[in-house]
């Protein structure tokens, strides 16, 4: 009995060990993270609202071309499409078109669901995913599920207001960590499911 119960909590020890070690090295690559190639063109860019700089940042990238159409997924029903191109006021201007906004995602999976119809739809295969760093990995997550077959360059955006000094950073760290391990542990049991093309559908 007593055997048993030093090898519970050895197994306990290890495992709080292990998820500790997960903590900190995602809450230093949440720090560390630069964005994939950043010169590189792709079909598309992706932006799911939720996070400080994410738009303004989408706005950029498709200001200096390095797409030919931008998609924000998450935006809110009364927002629309001139709403967010006065948000940008930089040079070069916005390409005259093609901004598309998705207004029915609340969540990343949500978000990676709508992406999923909007990029099968177009026929797409790169996209750039802009996110907030500490969000990448989960949405990247999600996104990758998603969009089997799909090049998804990652465009992380720092935070610049705080860092680990800052409780915030801690309590928004934490909870993405977990909320990664949940969904990676679901995702592990779910098959992808091959993108719908034009073709399919005749």
């Amino acid at each position: 009995m007593l055997k048993t119960i030093k090898m519970i909590a050895l197994a306990l020890v290890g495992t709080i060990f292990l998820w500790l070690a997960g903590y900190v090295a995602f809450s230093v690559s949440a720090l560390a993270a630069k964005a994939q190639h950043p010169g590189e063109t792709t079909d598309a860019i992706i932006v799911p609202t939720g996070g400080n700089n994410r738009v303004k940042t989408g706005l950029e990238l498709f200001a200096q071309g390095r797409a030919s159409h931008l998609f924000i997924s998450g935006v809110n029903p009364k927002t629309t499409k001139w709403e967010i191109m006065k948000l940008w006021d930089g040079e070069p201007a916005l390409p005259p078109c093609c901004l598309t906004l998705g207004h029915e995602a609340e969540t990343t999976r949500e978000n990676a669901q709508e992406a999923r119809k909007w990029v099968s739809e177009h026929e797409y295969t790169s996209v750039r995913l802009v996110t907030s760093g500490y969000h990448m990995s989960r949405a990247l997550l999600e996104f990758r599920h998603a969009l089997p077959g799909i090049e998804i360059i990652k465009h992380p955006v720092p935070y610049k207001d705080y860092g680990p000094t800052d409780k915030r950073f801690w309590t928004i760290t934490f909870s993405e960590y977990n909320k990664r391990l949940y969904r990676g542990f679901l995702l592990s049991f779910t098959p992808k499911e091959k993108l719908e093309t034009k073709e399919d559908d005749e």
